[in-house]
């Protein structure tokens, strides 16, 4: 074999492996990824939804702090939208509700709608979680 054939292999090789790279992660990775071009979160939430044997909770709290913190609130909101549909009761889920009212409260009302945040907001469960920071007594990661 001479020099450039060596080359080409090698070049080829590693646009071989690139490509397996890049498309190794998960459904709910790769829904994630589309959520955040897209500003849509139903690929996500099915994705999620999908997935067998999971804390659906602190699966959602990972996505929506991705979000949040990237300043994509809008996006975040309707994924605590979902996660609120799925289980109102977890305290990262009143944890998340609660930062959107107080943090983007105009968001939290325009997204969310009066009724929803008076159908899932439980204050007692909301003033006892500090999104997982160590300051909460309620949830499973603070304890």
């Amino acid at each position: 074999m001479d020099l450039n054939t060596l080359i080409i292999a090698g070049a080829a090789l590693m646009v071989i492996g690139i490509l397996i790279f890049q498309f190794r992660g998960s459904a709910v990775t790769k829904a994630f990824k589309v959520a955040r071009t897209t500003h849509d979160v139903k690929p996500l939430v099915e994705a999620i939804d999908a997935k067998a044997n999971i804390d659906v909770p602190t699966t959602y709290n990972s996505y929506i702090k991705a979000l949040w913190d990237a300043y994509d609130r809008e996006t975040a909101t309707e994924l605590i939208h979902a996660l609120l549909e799925r289980n109102d009761t977890a305290p990262i889920s009143q944890f998340w509700l609660r930062t959107v009212l107080e943090v983007e409260p105009e968001l939290a009302r325009k997204q969310l709608g009066e009724s929803f945040i008076k159908a899932h907001f439980k204050e007692a469960i909301a003033a006892a979680c500090g999104g997982c920071g160590g300051s909460c007594k309620s949830c499973k990661s603070c304890k």
